[in-house]
């Protein structure tokens, strides 16, 4: 089944594809070949057919959008996201595509970030109020401005002193800062930081990593960086503002809808073949697909997987086999009763257990105060933990895990939906990360060309990370391909 633009306005691309469907090949090659239909590999699209160019973009998943996934409203009340959150008001490409292609843009729907005075902190088995955490026994701060922040965004607190240029967002690149390409361990016991601290505030539900040893400080500098530089206003940090009417996966659909390029789906590459005249890229469904270049927009997690002929050697190799991806596991409720009321506190949790950040979701915009659902989103290695068990043995770990800290929740959470990206072949994980090391190493060269291959992703951004980082990267790999096409 091959899915053309016809066929994919007004319906829903989970529905319209079918597991296991099995392509025609195309009868002649294209210009370019483009893999993966996440923002990445559409906007690279998108740019090389409004030039004029043939495309045809191959997608491994029976759905568009990549690692931006919105939950559907039948699985979850309030469709959350399971995948990418947040567009920042400075998502200039993104919000372009958006309004290009008719998707509404509202509010910002917060996931994993607390609203104020709506979480508690559960600590070393301690159930905290957030107006208590600064003089609770359990805050391992010396630093008065540390001890004053709330636990849930302590972890921020060391990239407010940034050696990095404001304004210059290619500066973590250009091998000036190599000290800091450190862990963010080595850093923080060199600023005399307690490892108690240390164990609690930023190796536990850390945003980026799976533990304060295999995360690069350079990394947390330059995302530091971009939102000092890209969301800073007069009186403070922003914040992402915007979300798409409907869910973030509105916006890769709508723009998969207005391609003019074949677009097929339920393809899971096997292989990548670059010659002299030409790439052909070859499916673990037996089909083959030549262009005179490709555009590869797979995660490395996912392209360490693919057989590349010529071999990807030196650092560039080094890069596909090394670079990191986060672990998410996440597991939505949807609350019974409101068990919260019962016991006082916050409705919200962060806790240094299994559940991870336990966050109530206000999802029903004609009912802004109503709690639709819960999302229990885990990260690092508690998540790797997780990925363990099959899905039911998590959920019901973690609901146990919640009942023993919440006893005022037994009974009174539904789960309703499970999702572990780093078990998701096509994703091995949810975003990248720098180990310590690797961004002196090899950042500037794990996007480089290989022969008739370029590649694209949010991995290979410099300036932006997140949606926005995806599709620069697309907009590179595009240009580059145009330039060698003429």
């Amino acid at each position: 089944m091959q899915l053309t633009r016809r066929q994919l306005l007004g319906a829903s691309l989970l529905s319209l594809t079918p597991a296991g469907s099995v392509m025609a090949a195309p009868k002649a090659g294209s210009d370019v070949l483009v893999l993966g239909a996440g923002l990445a590999g559409l906007n690279a699209a998108l740019m090389l057919e409004d030039i004029g160019y043939s495309v045809r973009v191959i997608e491994g998943e029976n759905r568009i959008g990549g690692r931006v996934h919105t939950a559907k409203e039948s699985d979850v009340p309030g469709h959350p996201e399971m995948g990418a959150s947040g567009i920042g008001e400075s998502y200039a490409r993104v919000l372009y595509c958006a309004k290009r292609f008719g998707v509404e843009m509202e509010k910002s729907r917060p996931r994993t970030e607390p609203r104020k005075n709506e979480v508690m902190f559960h600590v070393r088995g301690e159930g905290i109020k957030e107006q208590d955490w600064a003089d609770h026994p359990l805050n391992p701060f010396i630093n008065e401005k540390l001890r004053n922040t709330k636990l849930s965004s302590a972890g921020f607190s060391i990239y407010s002193d940034n050696p990095l240029p404001k304004g210059d967002l290619e500066a973590w690149q250009n091998g000036q800062w190599g000290e800091y390409d450190i862990s963010i361990y080595d850093h923080l016991i060199k600023q005399g930081i307690s490892k108690q601290a240390i164990d609690l505030a930023f190796n536990t539900n850390m945003s980026y990593g799976t533990n304060v040893h295999d995360l690069s400080m350079l990394m947390g500098y330059q995302s530091g960086n971009m939102i000092r530089t890209l969301y800073s206003k007069e009186g403070g940090f922003s914040g992402p503002a915007l979300a798409a009417k409907g869910g973030n996966q509105r916006i890769p659909e709508a723009v998969a809808n207005g391609l003019k390029s074949e677009l097929i789906l339920g393809q899971h590459i096997d292989a990548i073949r670059s010659h002299s005249s030409g790439v052909e890229v070859t499916t673990r469904e037996g089909k083959k697909y030549r262009a005179k270049y490709c555009i590869c927009t797979l995660p490395f997690s996912a392209l360490r997987h693919v057989h590349m002929d010529p071999y990807l050697e030196g650092l560039q190799g080094e890069a596909v086999a090394q670079l990191k991806y986060t672990p998410v596991f996440q597991i939505h409720f949807v609350p019974t009763r409101p068990f919260w009321e019962d016991d006082g506190f916050a409705p919200s949790m962060w806790t240094d257990r299994s559940t991870g950040r336990f966050m109530a979701l206000k999802n029903d915009p004609e009912n802004p105060d109503k709690i639709t659902s819960h999302l229990a989103f885990v990260n690092g290695e508690m998540a790797k933990f997780l990925d363990r068990m099959t899905p039911n043995q998590a959920t019901q770990y973690m609901l146990r895990d919640i009942e023993d800290m919440r006893p005022s929740a037994k009974g009174a959470l539904k789960p309703v939906k499970t999702i572990s990206w780093n078990r998701n072949v096509f994703a091995g994980g949810a975003y990248a990360y720098w180990a310590p090391g690797q961004i002196t190493r090899f950042a500037k060269e794990l996007r480089q060309p290989a022969g008739r291959v370029h590649f694209a992703g949010e991995h290979t951004a410099v300036i932006n990370r997140g949606m926005e980082g995806a599709m620069e990267s697309g907009e590179r790999a595009a240009m580059e391909v145009m330039d060698r096409l003429g």
